[in-house]
Parts: C-alpha cells; sequence; structure tokens
C-alpha cells in the first residue's frame, strides 16, 4: 500500500472476504478510467437499461442487504418508501459524516474507490425515483472529499451522473458537501439537520426522512458501504452476494481491528464469522485476550471466553453489544476495564449534541461517577447509580447516540464487576494500569482533531 493510494493510517489487512477492498490499495480505482478496468458503473449500467426501478428494488431485496451504519435496517425497505413517498422531488444522501475516528471503512472507499460509493449512490436515486444526491464527507478527510469530487466530475464529463444518465430521462444531480465530523450525524435526521443549515440535531419519529427529509421532501440517508454493496449486488447479482455471510446478514462487513493485536487494521469478513476469526485476521492478540470491545462508542464488551459469537447483527444484541461502524478493540490482561468503559463513555458525552437533558446531563454524570470510583471515593450506591441511571436515559432516548453510549460501560459491569469493586473499595487496579489511551486511540491518533464540544 502507498501513501498516494491511502491514508497513511488505513492498513488493508490480508484474509477474509475482500470484495470491497479488493485492488483499492493501489490506487487503480481511484480514477474512472481505472475505476472501468474493474468494472465500475456495470451494475448501473444494468440498473438503468435492463431491470428498471422496480427490478432494481426487487434485486437488492433479493439480495437481502442490510445497513452496514450499525442499524442493520433492511436496506431494500428503506429504499421503497422512497419510492412510494409522493412527492415532486427526492433526495439520496450518503452519509460519511457520523464515522468514529476508528471506523475507518467508509474513509477507505472514499479515498481508494470513490466511483464504487458514487455507482450506489446512483442505483439508489434510480430506485427510489431521486432527482438529486449529496455525499456528505467530514472535513477532516481530504483526500476522501477531494477525490469524491473528482469522480463527480467525471461522472458528469461521461453521463454516469447528473443530466440525462447514460442517455436516458434519468437525471440526477450530485454534490458533495463537507460538515465538521460529529458523532450525532450518524442519526440520519441530526446529518438532514446539519444539510439545511441547521445545528444537527436529531428529530423525533416519525415522520421518517424518507416520507419528510431534507426540504420536506423524501430522503434516503445511507452510509457509504451499504451503497457500494448495492452497487456491488447490481454488478456480481444476489445469488453471489448471498453466498457468503450469515442467512439473516449476507454479504461481508468493513470492520477496523486495533488494540492489542499484532497488526492492526482494515479487514473485510464475512458476517457471521466468529469474533475469533476477526482477531486471528488481525495476527492474534499480542497477550492474553481479555475482552473484545465491539461497535465503538454505542457498543459492549464481550469476554475472551465469548469469542465464538457470531460478528452478526442479532448475535452481538443479544450480548449487549452491536456492529455500529465495524469498530473492533481487542484488549489484553494488562487492559483496566473501568478506565476502557470510562474512555468510551467521556468520548460519547464530549460528542452529545446537547438537545435532550437525559443525554447531555446523563452522560456527564456517569463519567463523575467513575472517576469516583476509580478515585476510590465512591458513594454509597455507585454502581446500582450507574445502571439506574443508564436504564432512564435509554428509556428516553432521542436518538442512538444517547440509548447506546451506556453499553461499552454495562457490559464491562456485567462481565467484569470485580475490577469496578477492586477500584471503589481498595484503591486496586487489577490490572495493573488505568490507561485506556494505550488500548483506543479514538481521538487525535487517528483524527486529528478533538470531538465536538456538548
Amino acid at each position: 500500500m502507498t501513501e498516494q493510494a491511502l491514508s497513511a493510517q488505513i492498513r488493508i489487512l490480508p484474509g477474509g472476504e475482500h470484495r470491497l477492498l479488493t485492488g483499492i490499495a493501489d490506487g487503480s480505482r481511484v480514477t474512472l478510467a481505472g475505476a472501468r478496468t474493474h468494472h465500475a458503473y456495470e451494475g448501473l449500467t444494468r440498473a438503468i437499461e435492463t431491470l428498471g426501478p422496480e427490478m432494481t428494488l426487487a434485486q437488492v431485496e433479493a439480495s437481502g442487504l442490510r445497513g452496514r451504519g450499525g442499524g442493520g435496517y433492511p436496506t431494500a425497505a428503506k429504499w421503497r418508501a422512497a419510492r412510494d413517498a409522493t412527492a415532486g422531488r427526492k433526495v439520496v444522501v450518503a452519509n460519511l459524516i457520523g464515522a468514529d475516528p476508528t471506523a475507518l471503512g467508509d474513509r477507505a472507499l472514499a479515498e481508494g474507490n470513490p466511483h464504487l460509493i458514487l455507482e450506489g449512490l446512483m442505483i439508489a436515486a434510480f430506485a427510489t425515483g431521486a432527482s438529486e444526491a449529496i455525499i456528505a464527507v467530514r472535513t477532516d478527510w481530504p483526500v476522501a472529499i477531494e477525490r469524491l469530487r473528482a469522480a463527480v466530475a467525471e461522472a458528469d464529463a461521461a453521463r454516469l451522473a447528473g443530466y440525462l444518465v447514460l442517455g436516458t430521462d434519468f437525471s440526477c444531480t450530485v454534490s458533495v458537501w463537507q460538515g465538521a465530523a460529529a458523532l450525532v450525524a450518524g442519526e440520519e435526521t441530526a446529518l438532514l439537520a446539519a444539510l439545511a443549515g441547521d445545528r444537527g440535531m436529531p428529530v423525533i419519529r416519525p415522520p421518517y426522512p424518507t416520507e419528510r427529509g431534507l426540504g420536506g421532501d423524501p430522503t434516503t440517508v445511507q452510509n457509504a458501504e451499504t451503497l457500494a454493496h448495492a452497487a456491488w449486488i447490481l454488478r456480481h447479482g444476489t445469488q453471489e452476494f448471498r453466498s457468503v455471510g450469515s442467512a439473516d446478514s449476507p454479504g461481508t462487513k468493513l470492520v477496523s481491528i486495533y488494540g492489542r493485536v499484532a497488526n492492526p487494521g482494515l479487514a473485510e469478513v464475512a458476517l457471521g464469522s466468529p469474533l475469533s476469526t476477526l482477531v486471528k485476521i488481525a495476527g492474534g492478540g499480542s497477550g492474553t485476550t481479555k475482552a473484545v470491545f465491539v461497535g465503538g462508542p454505542g457498543g459492549g464488551a464481550l469476554g475472551a471466553d465469548e469469542l465464538d459469537t457470531p460478528y452478526d447483527f442479532e448475535p452481538l444484541r443479544r450480548a449487549g453489544a452491536g456492529i455500529g461502524l465495524g469498530q473492533v478493540l481487542v484488549t489484553d490482561s494488562d487492559t483496566c476495564m473501568v478506565d476502557t468503559a470510562r474512555f468510551f463513555l467521556d468520548y460519547s458525552a464530549r460528542e452529545a449534541c446537547g438537545k435532550a437533558v437525559p443525554c447531555r446531563i446523563g452522560t456527564r454524570r456517569l463519567v463523575e461517577t467513575l472517576d469516583r470510583i476509580l478515585a476510590a471515593t465512591p458513594r454509597p450506591n455507585d454502581l446500582l447509580l450507574l445502571r439506574e441511571l443508564s436504564r432512564k436515559m435509554t428509556d428516553t432516548a432521542l436518538c442512538h447516540l444517547e440509548s447506546r453510549a451506556p453499553g461499552p460501560m454495562l457490559t464491562t459491569i456485567e462481565r467484569f464487576e470485580g475490577e469496578y469493586r477492586a477500584h471503589a473499595e481498595r484503591g486496586e487496579c487489577p490490572a495493573g494500569s488505568c490507561r485506556a489511551l494505550d488500548v483506543a486511540p479514538l481521538l487525535a491518533p487517528l483524527s486529528g482533531v478533538e470531538p465536538a464540544a456538548s
């Protein structure tokens, strides 16, 4: 891999089931000419010239594609809701704003294969009847912004986007919009608020964006990886897509594996693979694996005895974690579970938009309570307070950031309560080190920016 192809932080790991990552590390897919040697836009051509909107939707539905932004919602169901909406104008949005700094999948695609994202976006526009498409990108991804804008210009000139696509009567203008990095923008209504010029805050649903979104018009929001899979499906077919993955979650997922592993980096794995397989792809643990945090700040921790858990939406939810945007942090016996949970929770508190009081105040109170435990100055029933306050935050949550923020803490309390009690009651760290930053470099090492203030 060269720095010209991808940013220095993005290291593509061998192994797994490479589909979206194939050939992007050498930069051969950055330009339209290079991308077309890898069959770019063949899926879009098939959709427009052979299938039509309804059959294109049917192909996505038959594939079983689920959103790769964390929720796992069926992609075809979202597209159909937008298509069935009655409006003169419809919009599709590619969301590359709401990723936390360790979720490198969308960034790798934007830098190494921007035309795949654009092709998927155009397929979504064609299937839903949209006449406007927006690619929303974090300002701290300058290489991605440059290459996406170049891809749009090339596609416009080649009639693969814009006016009268492929010489048909289908037209869809595409623009690249850059905005401040914000975890809350992973929630689609918050992103749409930012696109409209307002502060990026979520709103109560329904109505959903596919009914009333940007400018009051039906809007389909998907993360970049989901759109890339859609383009892959239209090119290779539903049967090939379903040849890997689980029955409920076919296909692959881009996963950032980091922490106490020999070779941290970005991998593409079949959904349903055991967590132990992901650790092996990253070269195995660098010590005695203690826990695996899956799903980033809104995920959860699984113990070393749970590494046979499938990397899949439902199994991870049942375990108290989640896929998120594809983050897997491996920890070892020298990692303090309390401090690591505090680190994730503090990140969520800093990223809170401030709209919902339980989130704005609750996350701060949870961090303060963890600080008391780490300092061995707890108040009576602090562990109970952590659980009860988390439950109330979840019950009253306005968005996923709020409802999932306590996840890393709650799952570590469940599986490693002894460490919490050792800190609170004896002022001892069983791991011998309260230094989560050494294991979980969520901020400066990858993003170079500070998180948004609450």
